[in-house]
């Protein structure tokens, strides 16, 4: 027996509302609780190779479809044979399983030359050397071995506009430019070059890192009195030039949009009400690292979840590495289970999440 008619409608009303076709939304819709929730969960573990303990964690949690992917880290790329190894058990076990890393370039090369991968230079050096144009060959090139070691999504570029007194972004030559069309320009090129390949990138630091005073691996990152408009300008232009389908938003304090002094990655005023609808954006938010200092210090995983949640981000991004438990998607989906039963939001808001997760899959083939 189908849907009833009241069913339908609300499919299609929460459908239209998150901008998704109400036929996807359904089909999201139709899948259990748990698997839904699982969908939005990006999963870190403990391991260098295939063969580990972490690794096996999570080709279970990967068969019982309790994750939509992986995160990948430094200390699980210690050899290429490992990491690509750990890669590619995972994704036999589920093919349309996110394998996600940090593939930058410069600092922030996790898959690096000394592993024998092509060197991709800083973005700030990128930017001074080469046209667009011409980066967009070398990042074809980096896509190309990016996708046959195994990994779909890459958890770049840098949006964020360059200042040199920036300590986490600005000093590492991690940002193209201090305007929003030289940035739009080069990080576009990398995008195009990384979905022509088949993989996804994650645009960030929503809605723009680069001219805080902090880093949020180490705690919250107020940047009220340092950010202005033109941060938002490569973010942008991004979604108005149709490249932006994945942003990832930081744990950075905007009191001009969110006086409650709320984090991005808890704010909705600053995921929906700046980022959707004000500039337009209609692809997949996801958190940064749950486990960052930002989060881990001042909130319990449940709260940081379901805030998250609530929030409007559609992945949940955890690298489970600060105090690893093996049976943590599980705890996840009891929270949110919990949480609709209690009334704090209800289950169309993870059907909307779900069906965005499978417009973005479509991009990666």
């Amino acid at each position: 027996m189908g849907p009833d008619r009241r069913t339908v409608l609300k499919w299609s009303a929460a459908g239209l509302a998150a901008g998704l076709c109400p036929s996807v939304l359904a089909e999201a819709a139709a899948r259990p609780l748990a698997e839904k929730v699982g969908q939005m969960l990006l999963l870190g573990f403990i391991g260098r190779d295939a063969d580990s303990e972490g690794a096996d964690i999570i080709a279970g949690h990967l068969d019982n479809r309790r994750i939509g992917g992986v995160l990948f880290l430094r200390h699980n790329v210690r050899s290429r044979e490992g990491a690509e190894s750990s890669a590619r058990r995972f994704g036999e076990i589920d093919p349309t399983a996110w394998m996600a890393i940090d593939q930058e370039g410069g600092l922030v090369q996790r898959l690096s030359r000394d592993l024998g991968y092509t060197h991709i230079p800083r973005a700030m050096q990128v930017a001074e050397a080469r046209s667009p144009q011409s980066a967009g060959d070398l990042y074809r090139l980096g896509a190309e071995e990016f996708r046959a070691a195994g990994f779909n999504m890459n958890l770049a570029p840098v949006a964020d506009v360059h200042d040199p007194d920036n300590a986490v972004i600005g000093r590492h030559g991690r940002a193209y430019g201090t305007d929003g069309t030289t940035i739009a320009d080069y990080a576009g090129a990398f995008i195009e070059a990384f979905e022509a390949a088949g993989a996804v990138c994650a645009i960030k630091h929503f809605p723009g890192h680069g001219r805080s005073r902090g880093d949020s691996h180490d705690g919250f990152v107020d940047i009220s009195q340092t950010w202005s408009e033109a941060e938002l300008d490569p973010f942008r232009q991004l979604i108005d030039r149709g490249r932006a389908h994945l942003i990832m938003g930081g744990h950075l304090t905007l009191r001009a949009v969110d006086p409650s002094g709320a984090p991005v990655t808890f704010s909705r005023p600053v995921l929906e009400g700046l980022l959707r609808e004000r500039l337009g954006f209609a692809g997949a938010v996801m958190t940064d690292d749950l486990d960052m200092a930002a989060i881990r210090q001042n909130y319990d995983q449940r709260e940081a979840v379901l805030r998250s949640i609530e929030a409007g981000n559609d992945i949940i991004m955890m690298s489970n590495s600060a105090a690893p438990d093996p049976e943590l998607p599980q705890r996840v989906a009891g929270w949110v289970g919990e949480a609709i039963a209690a009334g704090r939001f209800d289950e169309a808001r993870i059907d909307a999440s779900v069906a965005r997760l499978e417009v973005l899959r479509a991009r990666a083939g």
